[in-house]
């Protein structure tokens, strides 16, 4: 009995490593490339994609999804027009909907 369960023990901390080292792997080569990667916590490489327009103007939400990051100028005046009191929490919030797309 306790072979049986050292067993699955190893069996499962070996597939957890090779699924860890082939998501590392297949990280890297995005990477490489110039593409987000599969793990989700690395942006674009600006070298190779915009120049440095995006690390430039200082991400909104660090390693967030493409999405918020193409609309994060619409996002700023959003947050700025709340803070000047021209929006309400419902209308930001509608508004922050409909520009990240969720609405």
């Amino acid at each position: 009995m306790i072979g049986i369960l050292f067993g699955a023990w190893l069996f499962c901390m070996v597939s957890f490593c090779v699924v860890g080292v082939g998501c590392r792997i297949a990280c890297r080569g995005r990477r490489s490339r110039g593409l987000a990667c599969v793990c989700g916590r690395h942006e674009r490489s600006s070298t190779r994609i915009g120049g440095g327009a995006a690390q430039a103007t200082g991400g909104l939400i660090a390693g967030g999804s493409s999405r918020l990051r193409s609309a994060e100028a619409r996002v700023r005046s959003l947050q700025q027009w709340y803070v000047e009191g021209r929006l309400s929490m419902e209308q930001y919030e509608v508004e922050l909907d409909r520009v990240v797309g969720l609405a």
